[in-house]
């Protein structure tokens, strides 16, 4: 979810993403599942942040670049400011008008790019290729790289980098199927996926941040790359080598659900039931407890409430597996009912993003303050990534701990649609195996 590990990211990722870590709901696509996988992808980059002007810095030789058919060449050591115009983009060097034209593209490998806001400074670096375009009033930045340098970008962003490399192999495997199956996920903007947590997290090659708290930074481990390497091309699939519709979170909380669930509008037929998870017990968010005062709560969801009026905040709905689908909220005579994905964006966009970490949660009255007590966080859908590290640290391999999480799919290279567990079992036996062996009592570090 970045470089030098969660523990370490955690407070720079909170400002950096707001929900970080599988906090957003990553939705189905209504896709035809492949057969294939791409050989790249496109990332949009510095999605939330939605810039006006970013700073480009040539690293250790110049770096050329062509704006509107212009070759201009950014030498080392001088800061070159691009920002939208009216008509399009405008290149400076200091006070120096350098070009202007619609669209930017640049070797991702030769720059950094930076944003400057009023009190945070990001700076980071890609590879591949990178194309800057004005859209809507913002600057649209979009890398495109090879599928298996994403991965190995994702494994990092989402993983510590002391995480067990099975873990970071059998999230590899869940990354490269998710991002095969859900290509042209942001079209509309030109990209297949933007870099964060409402698609995976996306960091790239080095990232660098000061702000508030200090400064933070990161660059791709050797976690992240040794798994994409040793699992290269493979992906999990369904009995017809069609692709399996494959997510993770950071923590199920005790058991896993389905797009179905979770989302409301899962359409893949191969998608089956969740599983047991006593793995992630040993994550810090396996169970949780939040309080919020209940008339701020209420004024983050219903602004205009009176502050005499009598209010309640309930669980208004639930999927079967106990997910809450819907929350009412009571002023007075009104009653609004609002789905559960708004309301956990309305409370942690004016209240704090860890308010409600995961769907599975009840909602108590004391007074007037509220209890939230649940498990889990992110959508509880697929790989568990805590569960994962757990049963990596116990012995067991990628294949094994992909066959706990999707029990009706199969780890194959994309040149063969059968299974070929390394120890030379077959799938199904490898599943059985793993859920008739318990979890020992305590596993694993909180990640």
């Amino acid at each position: 979810m970045g470089g030098g590990g969660l523990r370490r990211l955690w407070p720079a990722l909170f400002l950096l993403y707001g929900f970080p870590f599988q906090g957003a709901e990553r939705q189905p696509s209504r896709l035809v599942a492949p057969l294939s996988l791409p050989a790249t992808v496109k990332i949009r980059v510095l999605t939330l942040f939605q810039p006006r002007s970013v700073w480009l810095h040539a690293r250790k030789q110049p770096a050329p670049l062509q704006l509107a058919g212009q070759a201009i060449t950014l030498r080392p050591g001088a800061a070159y400011r691009l920002e939208q115009a009216a008509d399009g983009l405008i290149l400076w060097q200091g006070a120096q008008r350098l070009a202007a034209g619609k669209s930017l593209t640049v070797a991702a490998d030769d720059v950094d790019v930076e944003v400057i806001g009023r009190k945070t400074r990001l700076r980071r670096h890609f590879c591949g290729a990178l194309a800057i375009a004005a859209r809507q009033g913002r600057l649209q930045l979009v890398v495109t790289q090879s599928l298996e340098a994403v991965v190995a970008s994702v494994v990092n962003a989402e993983l510590p980098s002391e995480a067990p490399l099975e873990a970071g192999k059998a999230l590899a495997v869940a990354a490269r199927s998710y991002m095969a199956g859900h290509l042209g996920r942001h079209a509309g903007d030109g990209a297949d996926f933007c870099d964060s947590t409402h698609c995976q997290l996306f960091l790239g090659e080095q990232w660098m941040r000061q702000g508030a708290t200090g400064e933070a930074s990161g660059k791709l481990s050797r976690l992240g790359q040794a798994a994409a390497e040793q699992t290269a091309g493979e992906a999990l699939r369904a009995t017809d080598g069609a692709l399996y519709p494959t997510y993770f979170a950071a923590c199920c909380g005790g058991r896993t659900t389905t797009p179905e669930e979770a989302f409301g509008n899962g359409t893949a037929p191969h998608t089956g039931g969740g599983v047991g998870c006593e793995w992630c017990k040993g994550s810090r968010f396996y169970a949780w407890t939040r309080q919020v005062e209940r008339r701020a709560l209420a004024k983050a969801l219903l602004p205009d409430a009176a502050a005499t009026d009598d209010l309640r905040i309930e669980v208004a709905g639930r999927s079967p597996d106990g997910c809450v689908t819907s929350v009412s909220v009571i002023s007075g005579a009104r009653r609004m009912v609002l789905p559960n994905r708004q309301f956990r964006h309305l409370a942690g966009q004016r209240l704090g993003w860890n308010l409600a970490p995961s769907s599975r949660y009840v909602i108590e009255s004391q007074g007037e303050t509220l209890i939230l007590r649940g498990r889990g966080f992110g959508h509880h859908v697929g790989l568990c990534l805590a569960g994962a590290m757990a049963q990596a640290r116990a012995g067991r391999d990628y294949r094994a701990i992909l066959a706990h999480y999707f029990p009706k799919a199969v780890c194959a290279p994309e040149k063969s649609l059968k299974p070929a567990p390394r120890s030379g079992a077959s799938w199904g036996a490898l599943a059985e195996r793993e859920r008739a062996t318990p979890p020992p009592p305590s596993q694993g570090r909180r990640p």
